[in-house]
């Protein structure tokens, strides 16, 4: 009887431990905007454990599966002690988006009254600061995690303006930025068997847009795309999802723009 308890014991802890090891996260920037958002509480009906963090407060999402946490995306300190915290080392971290950004339009040179006015160069720091270096903050102290627990997939957000739009210099250069340290983090860490990819959205019905764009510009935009409408958060999710699920797609950048620009 003792050796039938002991078995039953051993047979409970080994059942614990292995449903344990099946727990994975995945981590948020930026998962109190527009899209990161919507786009974790996605990841979180789907089995994954969610880390969101954002400069934001956090609301109503203390425990798994689901914690928020308002920190300093920019600041590597602050990121690697948000995981250390919140992420057991013994549980794997399998997906980072990187949906943190900052939409910001400034022209080069303007007219103000009777003068020319220069972008200004501090604009120019925060738009590059909260755009490129924060998604490479986080994701230099994920890929540590997700190289020890044998690889994962990152998924880093460009923009349609990563190709240059008038009266956007900081945003488009930041968003050419991601493209460009998306397909040197993919070259460097596939070896690893971390895959990394970007989405570069066009426009996206949703706050953010909305805030960034006059409503009759966005109907106009709407328009002009030979899909003839603007993009819903359900198009970034279905490309999320693509994404993270596909183990031989590293190194590209996935246009969901409706065929807005080419």
């Amino acid at each position: 009887m003792d050796r039938a308890r002991a078995r039953a014991a051993g047979h409970g802890r080994r059942r614990r431990a292995a449903v344990a090891a099946a727990v994975s996260w995945a981590v948020v920037s930026g998962g109190r905007g527009s899209i990161g958002r919507p786009v974790a509480e996605h990841l979180v009906v789907g089995g994954w454990h969610v880390l969101a963090l954002d400069r934001e407060p956090a609301q109503n999402a203390a425990r798994p599966p689901l914690i928020a946490k308002a920190i300093d995306v920019t600041d590597s300190a602050a990121v690697r002690q948000a995981l250390d915290d919140v992420i057991p080392s013994r549980e794997p971290i399998g997906l980072l988006v990187n949906a943190v950004g900052l939409i910001w339009n400034e022209p080069l040179v303007s007219l103000r009254g009777a003068a020319w006015q220069a972008h200004q160069v501090e604009t120019w720091r925060d738009v590059i600061e909260a755009n490129l270096t924060a998604p490479f903050v986080v994701a230099s102290a994920v890929v540590l995690r997700m190289a020890r627990s044998g690889g994962g997939a990152v998924i880093n957000f460009s923009s349609v303006s990563g190709r240059g739009n008038a009266g956007q210099a900081a945003y488009s250069a930041a968003k050419a930025g991601v493209e460009g340290l998306t397909k040197a983090m993919a070259v460097e860490l596939g070896p690893l068997g971390i895959r990394v990819n970007a989405i570069a959205p066009g426009f996206i019905d949703v706050a953010s847009t909305r805030t960034a764009v006059a409503g009759d510009r966005l109907s106009a935009i709407a328009d002009r795309t030979p899909t003839r409408r603007l993009g819903t958060i359900e198009d970034i999710i279905s490309a999320v999802d693509f994404l993270a699920g596909n183990t031989f797609v590293n190194g590209i950048v996935l246009d969901v723009n409706g065929g807005f620009r080419l």
